[in-house]
């Protein structure tokens, strides 16, 4: 959990000067492209978000999922890593 929370922080961090753009949505979205590999203002990305807000965790896991076009490791890490981002945005109010 510890290494987890501390790449959330790393990919805000990362964001540098967008954050201070965005409202924290934004750049919760944004995060979770960049660490998920997707291009920016992803239709899966923009599609989870409402169902993380709704509590559909399973099912805003499965539409990250489908726009990979690839299902090495590391994809999947990386896929699994902007799902956290985008969870724990929701958990912090962010959207």
């Amino acid at each position: 959990m510890r290494n987890g929370l501390a790449g959330i922080v790393a990919g805000l961090v990362l964001l540098g000067g967008t954050a201070s753009r965005c409202p924290a949505a934004c750049a919760i979205e944004t995060t979770a492209e960049r660490i998920g590999g997707f291009e920016t203002r992803s239709t899966a990305v923009e599609q989870a978000v409402p169902m993380i807000k709704r509590g559909e965790y399973s099912l805003a896991l499965l539409r990250l999922n489908t726009e990979a076009q690839e299902s090495s490791v590391p994809r999947q890490a990386r896929i699994i890593g902007a799902y956290a981002v985008l969870v724990a945005g929701e958990k912090l109010g962010a959207f």
